[in-house]
């Protein structure tokens, strides 16, 4: 037998832990360490340990009894003392319970604070009431959020792990499948009440908001006639069908609001519904919209400028449809302000002025007008941003050159990026397919001196034309927040590929996935951007404990960033080993956290 001693701190009253003897109907006497403890002014009692039959114990200790009231004794001395000790008997022949799970999660604790205040599980709760389910819908959105954070994979993948979790789970997988629907439905009710949570905490801020989009690739090969899964331009060049996924978020990269749109929507047709579903939420008579030039469309611009709202979008410089006289007014050297080092090298320029953008729009009866409005121009140019469009395409410039070496290498995949700068292809632009056997090919040296020559400029059109030049570029640089979003949902949430086919399936899948990444933004602002949203879930999947027996824990992952968060969500998991009914007491407090900045203390 190997013996275990746990102590802890204690500051309520101290417990007296004595040894129990029990005769069982065969005359075998069965010893068990209880423990006796005064709670509501009542005396009660429960199992510390369940010790074994006296006559098997005997093979172990000379005197068992006399062993095991020493045990006790030095408990209620240590108790005594201003601590607890209990003495835990691990036997070496005892075999692994396949019924029980040993180790569990206790990270998520912080997650379900999070969840808690965004008012998720109010809304689904109040959504849901009507619905008369045998098992509790808030308590499947809570797993796959979890899971999708922690360990993300398929639905059936969450409900596999349930056990891990120290809340409650009593659900079957069909019950999960069950839910999706009717969490779906409740998709608009959920956003909206995260927008307001967000607000109460004070990190929300809509000076500038930030909109793209992306998509997501299905495991399932067929599209979806009139649904969602289509067909489409792939970020990720798969054949595969896929789903658009518009993200509006603010300048600290909180979401606002998603909307889904079937694969095979063009970007420019995916904002104007968000963002009018971001305005009523806020109340709000004006934002400024910063996008890249996938947004920067007519439709757009139109809209918005009806609306009273403003616009910071990237303008293309290159390739056919691009305005001649404003890339030769970007490319010349004349109105640069110019940004040298030390040694006079010039590695930052910045010129603007002010136009009109000339833009279609609809008139009632369906024809087109050309509309002229008034914007800002901003152009710069960075020897950093340079040097790494050039990397960047050295990849392809190898592919092309290897092609032109030997045509019959040509392949699907090698079409994009490489294919442009080889002369003599036939190929389907959509699909990259060969449409005729490539023989004479030859590389454009004129098409990559073209592109060197924009390498480092980019110029920008924005309404606001009041506002300063650097702030208009600051602006537009917050983009990469939205791209970071994106990344921390592809990676991190593994939101791809999409495992689910049924349409409600699929919206409730998107649902829980931006829940999770609003509880990473969340917490990232709550915690001062300390940490990425990687090392966050990574440090809360580590947060896991192994049982010892019914009641003790023992917990073996801690660090800086772990106290950050747990200190983040009012919970204190610093302890390595805790008792069940203390790690409930955690869960609880984490359910009633409340981050406001004007709540009472």
């Amino acid at each position: 037998m190997v013996e275990y001693d746990i102590c802890k701190n204690r500051e309520r009253p101290v417990r007296t832990v004595y040894l129990h003897k029990s005769r069982r109907k065969d005359g075998r006497v069965y010893l068990t360490l209880v423990e006796g403890y005064r709670e509501g002014g009542k005396v009660k009692h429960r199992t510390v340990e369940s010790l074994g039959y006296l006559d098997e114990l005997e093979r172990e200790h000379e005197d068992p009894i006399a062993h095991f009231r020493q045990v006790c004794d030095e408990a209620n001395a240590a108790a005594r003392a201003g601590r607890q000790s209990v003495q835990i008997a691990i036997h070496p022949q005892q075999k692994i319970d396949k019924r029980k799970v040993a180790r569990k999660n206790i990270g998520s604790a912080v997650l379900l604070a999070v969840y808690g205040a965004l008012g998720v599980e109010q809304v689904v709760r109040n959504h849901l009431k009507q619905r008369r389910f045998s098992f509790d819908a808030n308590a499947v959105m809570r797993l796959l959020v979890t899971e999708r954070i922690i360990d993300p994979g398929s639905k059936k993948h969450a409900w596999e792990n349930r056990q891990r979790h120290f809340f409650r789970c009593e659900f079957t997988l069909d019950d999960t499948y069950r839910a999706l629907g009717p969490l779906a439905q409740a998709r608009d009710k959920v956003v909206s009440a995260i927008n307001r949570a967000v607000d109460k905490m004070g990190i929300r801020d809509t000076a500038c908001v930030f909109y793209d989009v992306t998509n997501y690739y299905f495991e399932v090969d067929d599209p979806d006639e009139g649904g969602l899964r289509q067909r489409g331009a792939s970020k990720e060049h798969r054949k595969s069908p896929i789903v658009q996924m518009g993200l509006l978020q603010d300048s600290r990269g909180i979401p606002i609001g998603y909307r889904l749109f079937p694969g095979n929507t063009p970007d420019p047709l995916t904002m104007l519904d968000v963002l009018a579903e971001m305005k009523r939420d806020y109340g709000q008579d004006r934002v400024v919209v910063v996008g890249d030039k996938g947004n920067n469309c007519s439709a757009n611009i139109a809209a918005l400028v009806a609306r009273g709202d403003g616009f910071v979008y990237s303008q293309s410089i290159r390739g056919t449809k691009s305005d001649a006289e404003l890339k030769n007014w970007v490319l010349s050297d004349d109105g640069y302000e110019c940004a040298a080092n030390a040694d006079g090298h010039v590695t930052y320029k910045v010129k603007s002025r002010q136009g009109y953008k000339t833009v279609s729009v609809a008139d009632p009866n369906g024809s087109q007008r050309k509309v002229d409005v008034e914007v800002k121009y901003v152009a710069f140019w960075s020897e950093k941003y340079e040097r790494r469009a050039r990397k960047e395409r050295q990849a392809s410039i190898d592919k092309a050159r290897r092609l032109v070496g030997d045509p019959g290498a040509y392949t699907a995949a090698m079409h994009f990026g490489a294919a442009k700068y080889v002369k003599g292809l036939n190929v389907d632009g959509k699909t990259g397919e060969l449409l005729e056997a490539a023989t004479a090919l030859e590389f454009d040296e004129d098409r990559l001196a073209a592109d060197e020559a924009c390498d480092g400029y980019y110029c920008i059109v924005t309404s606001e034309t009041d506002m300063g030049d650097d702030a208009v570029i600051e602006a537009y640089r917050g983009l990469w927040k939205i791209e970071e979003s994106f990344k921390v949902t592809k990676s991190d949430l593994e939101t791809r590929p999409v495992y689910v086919s049924r349409q409600e399936h699929i919206e409730a899948h998107f649902l829980t996935c931006y829940v999770a990444l609003c509880i990473l933004r969340v917490i990232q602002a709550l915690t001062g951007g300390k940490y990425s949203a990687g090392t966050i879930a990574e440090e809360l999947a580590a947060m896991c404990g192994t049982n010892l027996d019914g009641n003790w824990w023992v917990f073996d992952h801690g660090s800086d960033a772990t106290d950050d968060l747990c200190r983040m969500a009012g919970i204190d998991l610093t302890r390595q080993n805790m008792q069940l009914k203390d790690i409930k007491a955690v869960l609880a407090q984490a359910n009633r956290w409340d981050p406001s900045p004007n709540k009472k203390k």
